[in-house]
């Protein structure tokens, strides 16, 4: 497998944090012509990254960094992403001119939270970022909810299709199933906020799945707005749940404090 050394030897040391994952233990690699100074993700297992946020640790040394890539799988870099985060020349997110890192805790299969389940809707990939910080400090497991009928890629027409089910009150029907579902205790259930509240597609969610008896912890995403009435939404669909207070989660730094604050994670667990 081609690591950091592959990417140094092309870019020294212009592109040094440009590294594979550990995670996903792929490969940086260029477009060919006349995308040939572009860059994206292989990870070698005939799939790419593409659609959102993703961390890559590329020399396995525990500390990684996040990289937004497009519908078509290529790297942002010198710009501004389209939920409104900055990225460096390198790809790598920003705030205030200072790369954000976080440190990869890998979890050993024997000290996985088997009673844990992270179940998240993300469009942009700002949300799948924060489900994957939750999923690597409580050693829960991810599934991403997606609709039946993929939403459009165009920001405006998903927004305008969110307003009709909304409005209507539609439940989309959702892709897939979640196995082996009466082994969680605790479901933490992600969304970006959508005309005040969480998409339609996770309320299919929560009326598809018998909740009685598990502890529910929402976390959301959005550009300007807290969690506001989507808590008291969720409290609403799961009656027999013990919904504990949710977070805006576009900061994954706050993740953790949070998790602590609950009693979830760290020293109050």
């Amino acid at each position: 497998m081609k690591k950091r050394n592959y990417i140094l030897a092309v870019l020294a040391l212009a592109l040094s944090v440009l590294t594979p994952s550990a995670a996903f233990a792929g490969v940086w690699r260029t477009g060919a012509e006349p995308n040939e100074s572009r860059w994206w993700y292989d990870n070698e297992d005939g799939t790419y990254a593409a659609n959102g946020w993703q961390w890559i640790d590329g020399n396995q040394d525990g500390t990684a960094e996040c990289y937004y890539f497009d519908s078509q799988g290529w790297m942002a870099a010198a710009t501004e992403t389209p939920d409104g985060y900055v990225v460096d020349e390198n790809g790598a997110w920003t705030e205030n001119g200072v790369v954000q890192t976080r440190t990869e805790r890998l979890q050993d299969p024997e000290t996985e939270d088997g009673s844990s389940l992270v179940v998240y809707f993300s469009r942009t990939g700002t949300t799948r970022r924060a489900a994957q910080e939750i999923g690597r400090l409580t050693g829960a497991p991810l599934v991403e909810l997606e609709a039946a009928e993929p939403y459009p890629d165009s920001y405006e027409a998903t927004l305008s299709r969110a307003r009709r089910e909304l409005n209507a009150g539609a439940r989309p029907a959702l892709a897939g199933e979640i196995e082996n579902w009466e082994s969680y205790d605790t479901v933490y259930v992600g969304y970006p906020i959508w005309c005040g509240t969480a998409p339609m597609l996770v309320f299919t969610f929560l009326e598809t799945y018998d909740f009685s008896g598990k502890t529910v912890i929402p976390f959301c995403t959005s550009g300007s707005s807290g969690i506001g009435m989507s808590q008291s939404d969720i409290e609403a669909a799961c009656p027999e749940a013990a919904v504990l207070q949710g977070i805006r989660a576009n900061d994954v730094q706050a993740i953790e404090p949070w998790l602590e604050q609950l009693g979830v994670y760290g020293s109050g667990a």
